[in-house]
């Protein structure tokens, strides 16, 4: 087994870490002598200490029980080759904050406990009995979890429309809020784009001041983020908003956290005050592994946009640390899982990442440096319930990678990407020889109103030379707010329309030219495949049924201008589609930039609720006009061989 984790069957030294260790003992045996006069470790940093102190590779092996870190724990070079993992059988759990202890209950039902914090360090979150609380918000969230509900709709700026703005104030109605002056600790967590049509991320945003006058909240905002007219908000971290069961709040002034019990919780609960959104850093650590553990109870901070770099911190979290094996480990209840930072030859294998409020897995670099993490593979994993903060995220997100392997994981429910690849800001951030296969992905973009389960982006502007095949994808979805405060309903599509929500099961965007998308089966998505802006991909050999949307989807919107003296069409061929959808879209192709020779369909095989405005075409060059069969785009030329059957036509 020693030499499948780190390649090498050399002897290692053994150092336990318990609960119920001391770290003045040896840390050579896994539990207490019958004398208490040796045993293991109660720290991992005691552990990690005397691995060094021993020199060569060696092995931390952790006991049952719960580690409580005020602190990261940081590895180094130092470190090179150290395996980190449970004992057999046993589920050591490390937390991200401080046990709090003795609740004291209030006149006015709530409890109080004192809680010092180590400097810098915030509460982010808090557990009680294992379970999430909620931080005292405005308005309440929702008791049935319902996604559309616990809003408040940023008002039209009157005094001040510039969209560039939009980042550091926003707008609100009359008797909105109910605080007017006080704005300590206030956060607003806010849905944003340039208008309700781009509502495709989120952020929080710190509260500088209220302008009661104009009706105007002033943020410290970021130079990414921006909000408009109908933008959905809450308030959260205030004290006057604490008046639900379930929240919390922590009072700095007095040190103690301040909480409302749910029905029947008893005082003597164990709560923890999530502290740390990195629990172990490996900085230049390679060769390391890590195995069997679970972390969880940490602070959400991870993937937004203020105050981080772009995808930022993680439970685990690789710096220049290159051939590391991250294995079997439980993520669960922390800002982002893991973050894989310009390191190479990284493998994650066979771990579980779950109720995240960032991204599941992020691998990738460090804006500024823009090293690369080439080589990585990333092998069946289940993530799930991504993007409980920052919708902007995804399952597993990468970038700056070459040569990633993406197989067998299981991912379920994300805020907006099941898993997204690919350039976005250059040559300095590019992916090549990417292959993306045999994943499942269920339930992806059930919070945003532009995303999809599997993306590949493409700004580095030359092929991608990768591939996206024979991966499964259901219920991919779309949550859209209007100017109002209502909703589009679920699994709405108008190509027609815009604003309007934007959902694929697959799609490209930005630049993303030479990805092969191959024997997917792509079912009861709205939209199934989409390719925007990029040449020379090739669609083919996949099999779509269901969904409210087009099959196939074809935008030169963000590639406008863009002719590389490379590019060729992109190809739709081969396909098996079931057209379900009651207004029968098979296909809308938008290419006035790009012309129409930059689509081509062949062989497809069409079935279902096809009829005489099954192909929507701009330019114009069906005799129908825009809208028309599949005998029109046959007649075109931009079709051959296709066939439909159970049609109109």
């Amino acid at each position: 087994m020693s030499k499948v984790l780190t390649g090498t069957t050399a002897p290692r030294a053994v150092f336990y870490v318990s609960p119920d260790g001391k770290d003045s003992w040896s840390g050579r045996l896994p539990k207490p002598n019958p004398q208490r006069t040796d045993g293991p470790f109660v720290s991992i940093e005691r552990a990690r200490d005397a691995a060094r102190e021993k020199g060569g590779q060696n092995t931390i092996a952790m006991g049952d029980g719960d580690y409580y870190l005020a602190e990261p724990i940081v590895f180094d070079a130092r470190d090179a080759g150290l395996v980190i993992a449970a004992r057999c059988n046993e589920a050591p759990i490390l937390h991200g904050g401080l046990l709090i202890r003795k609740w004291k209950a209030q006149a006015d039902g709530r409890w109080t406990a004192s809680l010092k914090l180590p400097a810098g360090r915030e509460v982010g979150d808090l557990f009680v009995n294992g379970a999430l609380q909620t931080q005292a918000r405005f308005p309440n969230a929702p008791l049935d979890g319902d996604p559309r509900k616990g809003w408040l709709f940023a008002a039209k700026c009157t005094h001040d429309d510039d969209i560039w703005h939009g980042n550091m104030r926003f707008c609100f109605h009359a008797g909105d809020l109910p605080i007017s002056k006080n704005t300590a600790g206030l956060v607003a967590h806010i849905v944003g784009g340039f208008r309700p049509g781009s509502q495709w991320g989120s952020d929080t945003l710190p509260v500088v001041s209220f302008d009661t006058a104009n009706r105007t909240i002033n943020t410290r905002g970021t130079a990414y983020f921006f909000t408009a007219e109908g933008s959905r908000y809450f308030l959260a971290g205030a004290a006057a908003l604490l008046d639900a069961p379930g929240e919390w709040w922590y009072d700095r002034a007095k040190e103690q956290v301040v909480y409302i019990p749910t029905d029947g919780l008893p005082i003597s609960s164990t709560a923890v005050a999530g502290i740390l959104p990195t629990f172990f850093r490996l900085d230049g650590a390679d060769g390391m592994v890590v195995s069997g553990l679970r972390f969880r109870d940490g602070d959400p901070r991870g993937s937004g946009k203020f105050g981080t770099d772009t995808r930022s911190f993680g439970a685990i979290r690789l710096d220049r640390a290159d051939g590391v094996r991250l294995l079997g480990n439980s993520i669960d209840n922390v800002g982002v899982g893991i973050h894989v930072s310009e390191s190479k030859d990284v493998l994650i294998a066979g771990n579980v990442v779950a109720d995240v409020a960032g991204n599941g897995i992020y691998v990738g670099t460090t804006y500024g440096t823009f090293l690369k993490s080439h080589d990585a593979t990333i092998l069946s994993n289940h993530i799930h319930d991504i993007g409980r903060v920052y919708f902007e995220t995804a399952g597993i997100w990468f970038q700056a990678a070459d040569n990633v392997g993406i197989a067998h994981n299981l991912i379920e429910n994300a805020a907006q990407f099941g898993i997204a690849g690919g350039s976005l800001w250059g040559p300095q951030d590019a992916v090549h020889d990417a292959v993306i296969e045999h994943n499942v992905v269920r339930n992806a973009n059930q919070q945003t109103a532009d995303g999809g389960a599997i993306k590949m982006m493409g700004e580095q502007a030359d092929p991608l030379n990768s591939s996206i095949r024979y991966n499964r994808v259901t219920g991919t979805g779309q949550l859209m707010n209007r100017v109002d405060g209502t909703f589009w309903p679920p699994g709405y599509e108008n190509t027609s329309e815009w604003p309007s929500p934007i959902s694929w099961a697959i799609y490209t965007d930005g630049k993303a030219s030479g990805v092969r998308i191959e024997g997917n089966t792509l079912s009861d998505n709205i939209s199934a495949i989409g390719i925007n802006g990029g040449w020379s991909n090739l669609v083919t050999g996949n099999v779509i049924t269901g969904g409210s949307g087009a099959a196939f989807r074809v935008d030169d919107g963000t590639g406008w201008g863009w002719h590389p003296p490379w590019a060729g069409p992109n190809r739709i061929e081969d396909n098996i589609v079931s057209v379900e959808s009651g207004n029968g879209l098979a296909a809308y192709v938008y290419v006035p930039d790009h012309k129409l020779g930059s689509v081509r369909f062949a062989r497809n095989r069409y079935s279902g609720n096809l009829n005489e405005k099954s192909f929507r075409i701009h330019p114009e060059i069906m005799r129908s006009g825009e809208f028309g069969s599949l005998a029109d785009l046959q007649e075109a030329g931009i079709d051959r061989g296709s066939v439909a059957s159970q049609s109109h036509q």
